[in-house]
């Protein structure tokens, strides 16, 4: 049945390029239709200390934070931490996060936190920015 279909298939191609040039314009337009709808984050990446059973993120521009990405290596686990009011105190620009809350124990006194800073479409981030933060 399959090999049916694709004789049909490249019967209708070979006579005219019509067709192909068809499906051509409509994979393109769908590409481009899902990269204008799917967001991505924007993330800055800040190297931590863990003093205390805390991780304390100096410099914190957004205080209205939802969720950080911590992790010691990228590609053994990285943990979501949906920030939480009990477990976050906030002085000045600085944040400290109480690790218990955290679901993992830092095996060392460093670790990074990525923090999502906006959102912009992967149309943006792939065609106008070149996979560039800017």
């Amino acid at each position: 049945m399959r090999k049916k279909y694709a004789n049909l298939y490249v019967k209708l191609t070979a006579k005219s390029p019509f067709l192909f040039l068809i499906l051509i314009l409509i994979s393109i337009v769908f590409l481009f239709g899902v990269t204008l709808t799917t967001k991505v984050d924007v993330i800055e990446t800040c190297n931590v200390k863990v003093e205390n059973n805390k991780i304390c993120i100096q410099n914190v521009t957004d205080i209205m934070l939802d969720e950080v990405y911590v992790y010691e290596n990228r590609n053994e686990a990285v943990y979501k931490v949906k920030i939480e009011p009990e477990m976050v105190r906030q002085e000045n620009n600085s944040l400290e996060i109480s690790v218990n809350e955290l679901g993992f124990i830092p095996q060392s006194d460093f670790v990074n936190v990525d923090i999502p800073i906006q959102q912009i479409t992967l149309f943006r981030r792939v065609f106008l920015q070149g996979g560039k933060n800017e």
